[in-house]
Order: structure tokens, then sequence, then C-alpha cells
């Protein structure tokens, strides 16, 4: 059975209409474990949203409205809950080239914030800054009109340089991305920040449908948040490569532990579920399908010289993390399986 995206994009648009009055964007999780295809799928989701709204703005002859009112978020209330980073953190940031070699295996580290030269509200986690998020007042207004975007939970890979100074190193680059090889720290500030932006209510107006609500009460003064992104060819994370602005209505996060029921993953479920505006699938398929679909991406990915070294990989660290995940799902009425076959 393949997923039907056109069914999960009714969905996602019919929640967006049902919470448009209080939200002013809605979050979707997207689970699965590795070669379950949920990349794939979450991508061909955003495209298909996308695509409608584009649609539906040529055929209603549309432009996003734009107000001179400035937004109700700032990056000062989205991150008033994050201490200043200390005089001692930033020394050692600045002494390490960006990471904080004392914190990167405390998943307990309290995420901290500090103000750029540019004037942008920079977030830091355990991982330091291959793993910092920022929020920025300073937005370009320019004509996308993409109101879904997908957010890889890959972007928070702790970078290579932050395994290398693990008490065990050689077991953390071998094991990277199991659990404790994420900032997840920083993760879920990202999704109690996201969440806030979810329960802005956009201004009151009359609209005879969700698309037509959403062109009216775009902010172009909406906070954007700048969130990394993992670069496959460096193998590290890549700093702000997106980002969610005023166009930004659904947010499709997308990750294997995003229903881990463990450490700080658990809390990313609790979080999003508080906004009321969240849809959450789950993606589950055999092990054997996603062994072949795993070891052969591998192999033609570089990552093994054959399909049967790629096997042995997937079984030595991606097997691992998916049982992981099943054995400590998070326990919701409202997560919605689907099959991938």
């Amino acid at each position: 059975m393949v997923v039907d995206i056109n069914a999960l994009a009714n969905e996602a648009i019919g929640l967006l209409d049902q919470s448009k009055d209080e939200n002013y964007r809605i979050c979707i999780l997207m689970v699965g474990p590795p070669g379950s295809g949920k990349s794939t799928v979450a991508e061909e989701l955003g495209r298909q949203i996308n695509q409608r709204f584009k649609e539906y703005l040529l055929q209603a002859n549309q432009k996003l409205a734009h107000g001179e009112a400035r937004s109700m978020a700032s990056d000062v209330s989205l991150a008033s809950d994050v201490p200043e980073i200390t005089s001692a953190l930033s020394e050692e940031l600045e002494s390490n080239d960006g990471i904080l070699p004392k914190y990167v295996e405390d998943v307990n580290f309290q995420p901290v914030k500090r103000r750029l030269d540019n004037g942008d509200l920079q977030i830091l986690g355990r991982g330091g800054l291959p793993n910092a998020f920022t929020i920025s007042n300073n937005v370009d207004t320019d004509e996308e009109t993409s109101i879904a975007q997908i957010v890889p939970m890959d972007g928070f890979h702790l970078s290579r340089q932050c395994l290398s100074k693990f008490h065990n190193p050689q077991e953390a680059h071998k094991r990277r991305g199991s659990p404790p090889t994420f900032d997840s720290n920083n993760f879920a500030q990202l999704c109690a920040t996201l969440a806030q932006t979810c329960t802005i209510k956009p201004k009151p107006c009359d609209a005879k449908s969700c698309f037509e609500f959403v062109t009216k009460t775009y902010d172009p003064h909406f906070p954007c948040v700048k969130i990394p992104g993992f670069n496959h060819s460096l193998k590290d994370p890549t700093p702000d490569q997106f980002c969610l602005d005023g166009h930004t209505r659904i947010v499709i996060l997308e990750g294997l532990y995003l229903l881990y029921n463990e450490e700080n993953w658990k809390r990313v479920h609790e979080i999003l579920q508080g906004t009321g505006s969240l849809l959450v699938w789950y993606i589950d398929i055999e092990d054997h399908v996603i062994e072949e679909r795993v070891a052969k991406r591998h192999f033609a990915s570089g990552l093994a010289n054959s399909v049967e070294q790629g096997r042995l990989k997937f079984q030595g660290n991606d097997l691992l993390n998916a049982r992981l995940i099943r054995k400590n799902l998070v326990q919701s009425g409202k997560i919605v399986t689907l099959r991938n076959d």
C-alpha cells in the first residue's frame, strides 16, 4: 500500500481551515524508521499543498495582503523562556570553534540565547553553533507563495566535531543517528518556539475559503525562524538552511525520533499537541522491506561498498534505531499509522 498524498494534503488543509481563527499556522509530525519513505512523503506532501495554493492564487487572481501593522510576535516574545548565554559559555564557545565540549553529552543542558551583530536572536543547545537556530525580525517580504515548509530533524545531528568530544568518540561516530548523537535539547526548544508561532491569532477577516483566508491574513512582519539543515556531502549540519516566515502556514516536521518517548524527544509531541493544531502520521513497514531500501541507499551514496555491506550497516545501526522507536513510541489516540510498502 502506498501513502495517499492527496488524502494527506486534504487533511492538512482541512486542519488549517478548522484552526484558522485561532492558529496562524499548524504543524505536522511525519515519523518513521529509516527506509520508511517519510522524507519522500513529507516532500511530496509539501509540494502538493504549495501547488494547490499557487493554483488558487492564479485562478482567483489573488495576491498576498501586505498589512502595515506590526506582528503580534517578535523574537523577544518567542524566546522569552530561554535564558541569556553566560559569559563562561560565551568564552567556551569562542575558544572551541563554536561548540561546547563540556556539554555535548548533557541531555539536560538548558538552551541559551544571544543577540547577534545583525540583530537576530540565536538559540543554542548542547551542539553549539552547528545546531543553533535563529529568530529574526528582519524579514524579507518577497512574493514567495509556498505556505507549506518541511523541517527535517537532520539539521540537529551533532557535528562530527561534537561527536569527537564524547567520552567514547569511536562509538559515537559508529552509532551516529542514534538518539544521543542529536542535539535533542535544541530541537525541543525549536518545537517550543514553533508552538508559540502556531498559537498566534491571525487578524479577523471575511473569507469564503481557507486559501482566501490565508491570502488575506498574510503577515509580512511575522518573525522568521531560521533552522539548520544537513549537508550530506560535508556530513554535517548547515546553518539557516530553512526559513519559516509569515508565508509558512503548515510546518511539516520530519524525522525518526519525533515520537520517541524518552529523553528530550518525549517533549516534542506534548509541546506541539498543546497548540491544538497538530497532525501526526507514523509510517511503519516490516524490517525486511526497510533493510533492502536502506542497504541500497547506503551503497548508492557510497556509505557501503556493496549492497551486502549496506545490509550489515543497516543491521548494526539503522535497525537498532528503528526497533528502539517501536518499543518506546509515544502513546496517543491521535497518531495515525500509515503504510508505505
